[in-house]
């Protein structure tokens, strides 16, 4: 499968691993639910304001185990789609303010985020999906 036209990609990550107190309370009842809230929006409901595809991942150790962090990872059909959807989408801004309300009510934090963003031409891209359903992926992308 090959999309038309350029894609973008973004891994944006979360390591509470360091967070103790009230930052790691308010991380786990404050931020994270409206993370998930974000995630689950942009997996349901994404192809609205131009998101592909979205997955909510668990970093798992080497035994299988769930570890404190964990990563968003999403196929946009443009820079500027996931640009309009982070500066203004109510999912997102939930995830942003409630972030920035831990930050000001602190004035640090222990906890690590980061986003990482591509952008690929067509001639950059494969994506081989064998035996999947039909929405796997970015075979949601094809009729669209």
């Amino acid at each position: 499968m090959r999309p038309r036209g350029s894609v973008c990609l973004i891994r944006s990550g979360q390591d509470w691993t360091d967070t103790a107190g009230d930052e790691r309370e308010t991380y786990l009842s404050d931020i994270e639910p409206n993370l998930r809230a974000g995630m689950d929006f942009l997996e349901r409901d994404g192809t609205g304001v131009g998101c592909f595809a979205n997955r909510y991942l668990t970093v798992l150790d080497e035994q299988g185990r769930p570890t404190e962090r964990s990563y968003g990872l999403s196929w946009w059909r443009t820079l500027a789609e996931l640009e309009r959807w982070s500066e203004s989408h109510p999912t997102h801004l939930a995830i942003f303010s409630s972030f920035g309300k831990m930050v000001a009510a602190r004035g640090s934090t222990n906890l690590r985020l980061y986003h990482e963003v591509s952008v690929v031409g067509p001639d950059e891209q494969w994506f081989e999906y064998a035996g999947c359903h039909e929405r796997t992926g970015l075979l949601g992308a094809l009729d669209g």
